[in-house]
């Protein structure tokens, strides 16, 4: 089978790898769209490190086309489903305690991690959800991401109609905007970028606003009744986001910071703010197994259409084009889409 296989930073070579075989309790998938995720975008840049080499990919989807004989859910060939492909090891700590999503062995070697860039994956059945009739693969794909938006925003603990701004209109911030409108929220998106913005209202924001050309915090005040947001969701890394969102809380809000910076950031925030307003600061990684069943759900049931972030769609023969356009700051999501052997 053909995969594409990261040998070094910026360097993607298409391999012929063995099939490969599933264990007599695993299904082997074939695998129909990935997306090119930061994740990704990072292993490629080399500001993430993993043991190379390495075939990436995790916003995966596809077809089972052998089910073990040791399987003992209702899968058989031809089961379309999305796939779970960043690890855990269900034996550690945080899988014990229900946190999954920080398990202390998802990337070490010998864990069977990512591989969504390849024709073919052996998984667990846990790591395959069943997909519902007429969603298509390049949806499905969204179901990881989408999920990461929805464990983000659950640990804001919303209630619906409040205030919520999220900061950055890149995809993840415009996917936290796609399930804050299933919440009953009502959304302010902040970026600088026109386009971004214009994206953000076409999606359904309540408010777009540019935070360089605006007052964020007399803004907040004014649509709010003086209070400003409740809640807040940083998606960009960019330092100054965050000093412009932290303006324009009110007391007791809530922040979650959802991006990860590439080098350490000091939170542009005085602790007396912290203490005098009672504001919350908190962080998310990832997703736990229920976020990802939640959002295949929200797809199943169209509450969210991710179509419009589908930027770019590119191939085996044309993936390293494909990574320079997620890289460009053009795009919101490229697809790997397998093509037929």
């Amino acid at each position: 089978m053909r995969a594409a296989v990261l040998t070094a930073p910026g360097k993607l070579e298409i391999r012929e790898l063995p099939l490969p075989r599933p264990e007599r309790d695993e299904l082997l998938v074939k695998l129909k769209a990935c997306g090119i995720c930061t994740l990704e975008q990072r292993l490629y840049r080399g500001a993430m490190q993993m043991p190379l080499p390495l075939v990436p990919g995790h916003e995966a989807a596809g077809e089972v086309v052998e089910v073990g004989p040791a399987v003992v859910g209702s899968y058989v060939p031809g089961t379309r489903v999305a796939l779970d492909l960043v690890t855990r090891c269900g034996e550690c700590y945080y899988c014990r305690i229900g946190k999954s999503n920080l398990c202390s062995n998802r990337f070490k070697p010998g864990q069977r991690v990512l591989g969504g860039f390849a024709e073919y994956l052996a998984v667990r059945p846990s790591q395959a959800y069943p997909l519902p009739p007429g969603l298509g693969f390049d949806e499905a794909a969204f179901t990881e991401p989408l999920s990461c938006c929805v464990h983000s925003l659950k640990k804001l603990k919303l209630a619906m109609t409040e205030d919520l701004l999220v900061v950055g209109a890149g995809v993840m911030g415009l996917l936290h905007l796609l399930v804050a409108r299933c919440m009953g929220l009502r959304t302010t998106v902040s970026d600088p970028d026109p386009s971004r913005l214009e994206a953000a209202r076409r999606l359904g924001a309540d408010f777009a606003v540019d935070p360089a050309g605006s007052d964020l915090g007399a803004f907040a005040l004014d649509i709010t009744e003086g209070l400003g947001y409740s809640a807040c969701v940083v998606t960009s890394p960019a330092p100054e986001a965050f000093a412009s969102a932290a303006a324009a809380l009110a007391k007791c809000a809530r922040v979650n910071i959802f991006t990860s910076y590439e080098s350490a950031m000091a939170l542009p925030l005085d602790a007396n703010e912290i203490h005098r307003r009672e504001l919350t600061v908190t962080g998310t990684e990832g997703r736990l197994e229920e976020d990802f069943f939640q959002a295949l759900r929200l797809l199943a049931f169209e509450k969210v259409d991710v179509r419009p972030l589908i930027s770019a769609r590119t191939s085996f023969s044309t993936i390293a084009a494909g990574f320079e356009e997620a890289l460009s700051g053009r795009s919101y999501r490229v697809l790997l889409e397998h093509e037929a052997p």
